[in-house]
C-alpha cells in the first residue's frame, strides 16, 4: 500500500540496487539479485504512479512477471545459446512475447486482468534493461536483431519523476484521509448533541 513510509522504503531500495548493479558489473552474484530487486522497485513505484485502481487489478501479477521473465537467463546460464543466438538476451526478451500475452488476454476472458497485469510487468521489465546500456534488448526479433538502448540516467530521471508522482498521491491520499475523518468525527459529534437530553 501507498503511504510516505513505504515509498520512501521502495525508493532508496531501488536506489541502492540499482547503485549495487552498477558496480557489479555483469556477474551472476550479486548482480543477478540486485537487478531483480531494481525491477522490482521500478514496477512497483511506476504501478503506484498509476493509480489504485490500476494497483488493485493489476499489480500482483505485473509484479510477479517483472522478475520472472528472467527465467529465460537460465539455460545461458548453463552454456545453452538455443535462446539467446545472436541477441544480448533470450529471444523472449522481445515485443513479440508481450503481442502473446495480450493475444492470450484477448481469448481467456475470465483471468484476463491477470494476464493483462504479465503484460505489464513484462513491460516495465524491458524498460529498465533497455536502460542497462551495456547489451540492451532486441524488441523487434525475430523481424530484427537490432539491440535497442537508451542511457541509464534517462531512466533515472523517469523514476525521479515516477517517485514525484507518488509523493503527490501520498499527500492526496493523506488530505482524504484527513476529510474523511473529520467528516466521520462530526457525524458522531452531531449525533451525541442530538442524543443529549434537553435541561427542564
Amino acid at each position: 500500500m501507498l503511504s510516505p513510509v513505504t515509498l520512501t522504503i521502495a525508493a532508496l531500495v531501488l536506489a541502492a540496487a540499482d547503485w549495487g548493479y552498477g558496480l557489479a558489473g555483469d556477474s551472476f552474484v550479486p548482480a543477478g539479485p540486485l537487478d531483480e530487486i531494481a525491477h522490482l522497485m521500478t514496477t512497483l513505484l511506476i504501478l503506484w504512479a498509476l493509480g489504485p485502481r490500476i494497483c488493485k487489478r493489476f499489480m500482483v501479477p505485473a509484479l510477479i512477471a517483472s522478475v520472472a521473465i528472467d527465467a529465460d537467463h537460465i539455460p545461458g546460464q548453463l552454456g545453452a545459446t538455443w535462446l539467446t543466438a545472436g541477441t544480448p538476451r533470450p529471444y523472449t526478451h522481445s515485443l513479440l512475447t508481450i503481442v502473446v500475452v495480450l493475444v492470450i488476454a484477448a481469448l481467456w476472458r475470465a483471468r484476463r486482468d491477470v494476464v493483462l497485469g504479465v503484460a505489464i510487468g513484462l513491460a516495465l521489465h524491458f524498460f529498465r534493461d533497455l536502460a542497462e546500456g551495456d547489451a540492451g534488448v532486441s524488441l523487434l526479433w525475430p523481424v530484427s536483431y537490432h539491440s535497442f538502448q537508451y542511457p541509464h540516467g534517462v531512466y533515472v530521471a523517469i523514476m525521479v519523476v515516477v517517485v514525484m508522482i507518488d509523493a503527490a498521491r501520498c499527500a492526496g491520499v493523506d488530505r482524504s484521509i484527513e476529510r474523511r475523518l473529520s467528516r466521520q468525527a462530526a457525524r458522531l459529534r452531531s449525533g451525541q448533541l442530538a442524543n443529549t437530553p434537553e435541561e427542564a
